[in-house]
């Protein structure tokens, strides 16, 4: 099952700026997948949401229920793909998340989450 939830930090105040981000939206183009060898593999599909075109400032981030994330800071919105390797088979609940970032502390975001099975 996939599961998609939005948060936002609209509304509250960090470092005595309003933090009322836009919200960008994971599509449901997006794959995250278990692939042979230990490894999982994730393509984010973002759209704009809420956010205006020239909105800069993104963050893209994957937990990849091992204890292991991947974030990476990008200014404009595209699409994302990121590989991780397991230490053991199993099944991991990996959650990515897209995320408007105007400044330090101020975060909207839309997650995804998927349970895979990772096999050797």
């Amino acid at each position: 099952a996939v599961v998609a939830v939005a948060v936002a930090g609209a509304g509250r105040e960090c470092m005595n700026q309003p933090c009322n981000p836009c919200t960008p939206k994971i599509t449901n183009a997006t794959v995250i997948e278990a692939v042979p060898g230990l490894r999982a593999t994730v393509e984010i599909i973002a759209n704009y949401g809420t956010c205006p075109v020239t909105y800069r400032g993104y963050q893209w981030q994957v937990k990849w229920g091992d204890g292991v994330e991947s974030l990476k800071n990008i200014s404009a919105l595209s699409p994302e793909q990121a590989q991780h390797t397991y230490y053991s088979p199993g099944k991991y609940n990996v959650t990515v998340g897209y995320c408007a970032v105007p400044f330090f502390c101020c975060e909207s975001c839309t997650f995804l989450s998927k349970v895979i099975n990772v096999n050797s």
